[in-house]
């Protein structure tokens, strides 16, 4: 008798955590404002091999620049053209720091790539 009212509370219980559950399970950034952080605006993020690869809005002058946190020794960050012909406007190496930024280009869509020292890649 205990193991059929237990397995009816459990079915009860886990049948309201179902219904409930979309409601709560939205994405936060699905109805969440951008995030801003001291005058920048984050556009795009990408994270994967223990870094994040970032592009930042500069919203007093509509210029962004590109962001590699967690970056390890011999990691380069670089920022280019969306489209064809293909440029690369600047490409940073990691002598040791942690933190990579590029400078700021005009906000045309860049394209963003992290390459790194031990392998892999991130880019968008």
């Amino acid at each position: 008798m205990f193991k059929k009212i237990a397995a009816t509370a459990l079915i009860t219980a886990a049948a309201a955590t179902a219904l409930a559950a979309p409601a709560s399970a939205a994405p936060a950034s699905a109805s969440a404002a951008p995030v801003t952080v001291q005058g920048f605006t984050l556009l795009k993020e990408r994270t994967g091999y223990g870094r994040a690869l970032r592009l930042w809005l500069n919203t007093a002058n509509n210029q962004v620049h590109a962001n590699l946190s967690g970056a390890r020794y011999g990691d380069r960050l670089s920022i280019g053209s969306c489209c064809y012909p293909y440029t690369t406007y600047e490409t940073v190496t990691s002598n040791g720091q942690s933190e990579l930024n590029t400078g700021e280009y005009g906000n045309y869509g860049p394209s963003v790539n992290g390459v790194f020292a031990d392998g892999g890649e991130l880019h968008f």
